[in-house]
């Protein structure tokens, strides 16, 4: 049986009910595990299908990327939980526990979206750094460098302050600045890396914040896995694509994730009614209008 056009609707439409269903109204963990499962699992499953091989059943396919994204998308779920203890515990190492956790949340639905078993490919980011460990055939530890992400740490590292004790602490790349004066905002996230004014840098809270605005970037990787097949075509007509390729994590989900956010802000009536910064801020107990 083919992959029809109203298959893509169907999942289009399930896609968007996930996504709308919480929208502006967050307010439990319920709701926050459906937003993360859903997302998580829908657009998994239309990976999958993108990435499947031409003698697989698309049902099968889908299933299996539908079941895996849900998985996954549950472990993200609870490493946000465990971001929001940074602020309710006042303790830096709950950064680390939940990095983990999302890692692993975040990696079973890049291999959900890329067809592959959810135990195939691990990966583990630190800043612009990706260590990847397949796990197919032979145990391979891999170091791949994601270019936005260079890009972004390059100018906060120009630009700002690098806090290197806060980093330690957290796991995180954390940069001080005037962010008051620059972004007009106490603190921001520039692709996975967090600038805080200098006022705020023992402001538990408003870490956590930033820290789940770094956690939706990582959502959003299951778009890449959408290209893989272009990629893979590009490697094999360039032998110099495929060497510096085999380098680089492309990460783009930020092209699909900033006009989301952008897209947010029209017609609000308050700073939280942005979805992305009403889920940051119910996990960081930061909303502070209805």
């Amino acid at each position: 049986m083919k992959f029809s056009c109203l298959n893509y609707r169907l999942i289009l439409v399930v896609a968007l009910f996930f996504c709308s269903v919480t929208h502006y109204g967050q307010s439990n963990d319920r709701e926050m595990a459906l937003y993360n499962v859903g997302f998580a699992s829908v657009f998994s499953g239309v990976g999958a299908l993108i990435n499947k091989k031409p003698d697989e059943k698309w049902h099968k396919v889908l299933l299996k990327g539908i079941a895996q994204g849900a998985a996954g998308g549950y472990l993200i779920f609870e490493s946000k939980r465990l971001i929001g203890k940074i602020e309710s515990k006042r303790a830096w190492e709950y950064s680390w526990y939940a990095k983990f956790v999302n890692s692993a949340g975040t990696s079973i639905v890049e291999n959900a979206a890329s067809n592959l078993n959810f135990y195939d490919l691990w990966h583990f980011n630190i800043g612009f750094n990706r260590l990847e460990l397949d796990t197919r055939d032979q145990l391979k530890l891999k170091y791949k460098l994601m270019p936005l992400s260079f890009i972004a740490t390059t100018y906060s590292l120009v630009n700002h302050d690098f806090e290197f004790e806060r980093t330690l602490q957290t796991g995180e790349l954390v940069f001080s600045g005037n962010t008051i004066k620059d972004y007009n905002a106490s603190g921001t996230a520039i692709a996975n890396v967090v600038v805080l004014d200098k006022t705020e840098m023992d402001n538990h809270a408003l870490l956590s914040h930033e820290f789940i605005h770094i956690y939706q970037y990582y959502d959003f990787n299951v778009f890449n896995t959408y290209l893989n097949r272009p990629l893979q075509n590009l490697k094999v007509n360039s032998n110099t694509f495929d060497r510096v390729s085999n380098h680089l994590y492309y990460d783009l989900q930020g092209l699909v994730l900033r006009p989301l956010y952008l897209l947010e802000n029209l017609n609000r009536d308050c700073y939280y009614d942005n979805f992305f910064e009403n889920e940051a801020g119910y996990y960081s107990n930061t909303i502070i209008c209805n």
